[in-house]
C-alpha cells in the first residue's frame, strides 16, 4: 500500500512539474527573452509606439483618457471566440469613422506575440497586474475594469463588456458590442 501511495505521489510531482496551466494568472513567466524586451511601462508624456507594448493601471489610462474628446477602450484576451470579439482591425476602423480614440488593452501577457502581429496602427497595452497586487486573472482584471468606469476596485458587479466609451475622458458606459455608426 506504501509503495502504491509513493509511486503515486511520485507520478503526480512528474506530471505537476510538466504541465503549463496558462490563462489562470498574468503569465509573464511564460514570456521568451525577446517579448520581455518589447514591454514598457506606459507613462502619460510618452508617444507611444506600435512595436511597444505597454503595461498600465487604470489610473494612467484615465489620465490619457482626458487628452481626447471621444475614447474608447477595448479590454481583450488573444483567441476570443466570442461573438463579441471581433478582429482588432475593426475596432480600429470602428473609432477612426466614428472620431474615437481607440486604446487596445489584452488582460495577460498569454499569446502576447500574435497580439502584436495584429495588423493594427495603434500600440498594445497590457494591464499591469503588479500595480493590482494580484497575478490571477479575474481578479486583477477586474480591478483594472472597475477603476475604469470610476468605481472602487473590488467592487461586485456583473459583467457588462470589454467595450469602455469615453466623453471628454469622462466615462459613458461599457458595452459587449460596438454600437452603430455615428452613435
Amino acid at each position: 500500500m506504501k509503495k502504491h501511495l509513493f509511486i503515486g505521489l511520485l507520478f503526480s510531482f512528474f506530471l505537476s512539474s510538466c504541465i503549463q496551466l496558462r490563462g489562470l494568472r498574468d503569465d509573464y513567466k511564460h514570456l521568451s527573452d525577446e517579448e520581455k524586451q518589447v514591454i514598457l511601462p506606459f507613462k502619460n508624456d510618452l508617444e507611444p509606439s506600435r512595436e511597444i507594448a505597454y503595461t498600465l493601471n487604470a489610473e494612467i489610462l484615465l489620465k490619457e483618457l482626458q487628452k481626447h474628446d471621444k475614447a474608447m477602450v477595448y479590454v481583450f484576451t488573444w483567441g476570443c471566440s466570442s461573438d463579441a470579439c471581433l478582429p482588432l482591425t475593426i475596432y480600429e476602423n470602428y473609432a477612426k469613422q466614428n472620431g474615437y480614440k481607440i486604446f487596445f488593452v489584452l488582460t495577460s501577457y498569454l499569446d502576447l506575440g500574435e497580439a502584436m502581429k495584429e495588423p493594427i496602427n495603434e500600440p498594445i497595452y497590457i494591464i499591469d497586474s503588479n500595480y493590482y497586487g494580484h497575478k490571477w486573472f479575474r481578479k486583477y482584471v477586474t480591478f483594472f475594469e472597475n477603476e475604469l468606469k470610476g468605481l472602487d476596485k473590488k467592487h461586485k458587479e456583473n459583467f457588462e463588456g470589454n467595450l469602455f466609451f469615453y466623453k471628454n475622458g469622462k466615462y459613458q458606459e461599457t458595452r459587449f458590442y460596438l454600437p452603430e455608426s455615428g452613435s
